[in-house]
C-alpha cells in the first residue's frame, strides 16, 4: 500500500472541489481493502475533513487506534449503542422515522449520564437509490424529532446517487434533493452540511459538491468501470495514482511434461513442456475463481498467463517463455511492474463486477505492507490490525507514534 499515493489522491480530490467544501473520505470496509487504520491516517494526512465508515465497530476501531477528527457512520446502528457512539464522538446517519424514534428514546434515557456528549445526526433522504433513508415528505417530521431531543444536533442532510455517471438520473436525484431541502431553508434555520456527490458524481460532474463530498474509490486511485470524467476534471482524474499492489513469490517451480494438467478438474492441459510457478494466493484471499480463464501476472516485467482453476490457497502461472524465473522472483497480480500494469478494472471485467469489489475482496491473510517511497512504515500481518508503525511523518508534519 503506497501511502504517498493515498495522500496525493486526497490532494487531487481537494483540487477538484470548490474552496470551502469539506472533503469526506471513505475508509469503510477496511478502507476498501487497503487497511482501516492506515487508510484513515493517510486520509487525514492528505487533508480529509471527515472520515466516513459504514459500521459502528469501524468507527470505534479508529478511536481505539487514536484517530481523532470527525467520523461519520453512514449505516444505522442499534438504538442501545447510540450512547457509545456519541461518547466516542462519532456522528451517525438516520435510517428512518421508526429508527429515529427508538434511537432518540434510548439516547434521552441515557443523556444525563453522558458527561456532556452530543448526538450528531445526519439525515439521509431517499431521492432514488431506494435502499435507505427517509422519504422527502417525511423530512420535516424527522427534523422535528431531532430538534426536540436533548443534547442532539442535526449535523447534515444527505443523499446518494444511484448512477453518478448518468447526468439525467443524477440530475433528477439532485432536483429531488433540492425539493426536500427547500422547506428546511424556509424555516430560516442554519442549513446543516449537505452532501450528495461521491467519486462518480464529482469527477463526471453530474452533481453539485454542496458543503461536502464523500469520495471512496477516487481516494484509492480509480474512477470505476465505465466512468468518464468531465472535460473540466479529466486532467485531475489522470493524476490519480493507484495505491494497492498485490505481489507474491512462488512456493514451487516445476517443469511439467506436455499433456500434464494443472488444478482441480484438469481444465488446463500443457500443450508443451511447461514451467509452472505456484503462487500462494487463492480465493480464500480474494483472488476470485472468476479470474480464470483470463487473468495474468507480471514477472520480470512481462505478462504471463495464470492457468488452471484458482484454488482456495493458490494459483499457478505459466512462465515457460520467461527465462530464469526463480522462487526469489516477485510476481505482480495487481499493479505495475516495468512498463506493464494489471489494473483493477481488468480484474473487475473478469469477475463481472467493479473495482470496488476487487479491492474489498482481498482478505486479512494477505499482509498489508505500507510504504512511503522506498521506506516500509507499517505492517499489518495476518489481521486487519496494524502491528507496527515506524517513524512515519505524513505531509502535514504530524508524526505517527512508533509502536
Amino acid at each position: 500500500m503506497d501511502l504517498a499515493a493515498l495522500v496525493h489522491n486526497a490532494g487531487i480530490i481537494r483540487r477538484a472541489i470548490p474552496a470551502g467544501t469539506r472533503l469526506g473520505l471513505l475508509v469503510k470496509a477496511n478502507a476498501y481493502g487497503h487497511g482501516l487504520e492506515m487508510g484513515a491516517r493517510a486520509a487525514l494526512a492528505g487533508g480529509a475533513d471527515q472520515l466516513i465508515v459504514a459500521a459502528l465497530d469501524e468507527g470505534l476501531a479508529l478511536r481505539r487506534a487514536g484517530i481523532d477528527g470527525p467520523i461519520l457512520v453512514v449505516y444505522p446502528v442499534a438504538p442501545d449503542a447510540v450512547g457509545d457512539a456519541a461518547e466516542a464522538g462519532l456522528e451517525l446517519s438516520v435510517g428512518g422515522l421508526d429508527w429515529t424514534r427508538r434511537t432518540l428514546a434510548s439516547w434521552s434515557a441515557r443523556t444525563p449520564a453522558t458527561d456532556g456528549a452530543t448526538l450528531r445526526l445526519h439525515v439521509e433522504v431517499d431521492t432514488g437509490m431506494g435502499r435507505g433513508g427517509i422519504g422527502p415528505d417525511a423530512l420535516a417530521e424527522l427534523i422535528a424529532l431531532i430538534d426536540a431531543a436533548p443534547a442532539t444536533t442535526l449535523a447534515g442532510i444527505w443523499s446518494h446517487l444511484a448512477d453518478g455517471s448518468d447526468p439525467e438520473v443524477s440530475g433528477e436525484q439532485t432536483r429531488r434533493f433540492e425539493a426536500a431541502l427547500a422547506p428546511v431553508a424556509m424555516t430560516g434555520r442554519p442549513m446543516p452540511t449537505r452532501h450528495l456527490a461521491a467519486t462518480e458524481g464529482l469527477f463526471a460532474g453530474t452533481a453539485p459538491a454542496y458543503d461536502m463530498v464523500r469520495v471512496g474509490l477516487g481516494f484509492y486511485g480509480e474512477l470505476g468501470l465505465g466512468v468518464a470524467p468531465s472535460a473540466a476534471n479529466a486532467a485531475l482524474a489522470a493524476e490519480l495514482r493507484p495505491a494497492m499492489t498485490v505481489k507474491a513469490r512462488p512456493v514451487r517451480l516445476e517443469t511439467l511434461p506436455a499433456g500434464s494438467s494443472v488444478g482441480y478438474g484438469g481444465e488446463w492441459t500443457a500443450a508443451r513442456a511447461s514451467r509452472i510457478a505456484t503462487l500462494p494466493i487463492g480465493y480464500a484471499d480474494g483472488w476470485s475463481r472468476a479470474y480464470w480463464p483470463g487473468a495474468e501476472a507480471l514477472v520480470r516485467g512481462r505478462r504471463v498467463s495464470l492457468v488452471g482453476r484458482v484454488s482456495m490457497d493458490s494459483v499457478c502461472a505459466d512462465v515457460t517463455d520467461v527465462d530464469g524465473v526463480t522462487t526469489d522472483d516477485e510476481f505482480v497480480l495487481l499493479g505495475a511492474q516495468g512498463a506493464e500494469r494489471i489494473a483493477p478494472n481488468d480484474l473487475a471485467r473478469l469477475r463481472g463486477s467493479i473495482p470496488n469489489e476487487v479491492f474489498c475482496a482481498f482478505g486479512p491473510r494477505l499482509p498489508r505492507v505500507y510504504v512511503d517511497g522506498d521506506r516500509v512504515v507499517a505492517v499489518a500481518s495476518g489481521t486487519d490490525r496494524v502491528d507496527r508503525i515506524v517513524d512515519w511523518t505524513p505531509v502535514t508534519g504530524t508524526s505517527v507514534e512508533n509502536r
